[in-house]
């Protein structure tokens, strides 16, 4: 994959599939790739809902469960993934920062029979789901595994976004907006994650 006017391409007359969302801003120079979870269980899903100007919400990539990557936004604009959100002095991470969605439900809840939901009652497969609790929280429950092609295909764009933008960090949801967000959740390795991404030692 490269990089062609902030767009992103398979092969160099090949651009992934760019789903435009009039949900974007101003031109923005990112430093910080921030990682998120869609909370729902389908791309199709989260794209229609990025399309949607009611929704106030978008990001620059979208992840399918199969790896399939989906952009809405060009790299160098600002899209609205981080909303209220600091990280050091910076405050408004959308001005520096480039959002990779994953389809992923996210935390979940048992139900009385043991089944595993989503916040809107989705049914997650056992084999799916792993016990595990937050950083910032102390009780386990349920979480929706990532599946291997997301891993493997947010490690690949992030080393391109990294040597494309110089970013300096790889960040999460949840370690900007803390009190908001727990996304991308426990089962996101997020210090293996970044060491892949920006060739740092493990």
């Amino acid at each position: 994959m490269q990089i062609l006017n902030h767009l992103l391409y398979s092969t160099p007359n090949d651009q992934v599939e760019f789903q435009r969302t009039p949900n974007f801003g101003k031109p923005i120079r990112p430093i910080y790739l921030i990682i998120h979870y869609t909370a729902g269980t389908t791309a199709a899903g989260t794209i229609e809902w990025f399309k949607n100007p009611k929704s106030k919400a978008s990001a620059h990539l979208i992840l399918d469960r199969d790896g399939a990557v989906t952009q809405m936004v060009p790299f160098n604009r600002r899209a609205w993934h981080a909303g209220q959100s600091r990280w050091g002095e910076l405050t408004d991470l959308n001005n520096y920062s480039i959002g990779i969605e994953l389809v992923n439900a996210g935390k979940l809840r048992q139900r009385s029979d043991g089944a595993w939901l989503s916040w809107a009652k989705q049914r997650i497969p056992d084999d799916q789901v792993t016990l595990a609790s937050h950083k910032n929280e102390e009780i386990v429950t349920g979480w929706h595994e990532y599946t291997d092609a997301q891993i493997t295909a947010t490690v690949e764009l992030g080393m391109i976004l990294a040597e494309r933008y110089g970013l300096v960090d790889v960040l999460g949801h949840d370690d900007v907006a803390p009190t908001r967000k727990i996304d991308p959740g426990p089962l996101f390795l997020m210090s293996s994650i970044r060491s892949r991404i920006l060739g740092r030692e493990v």
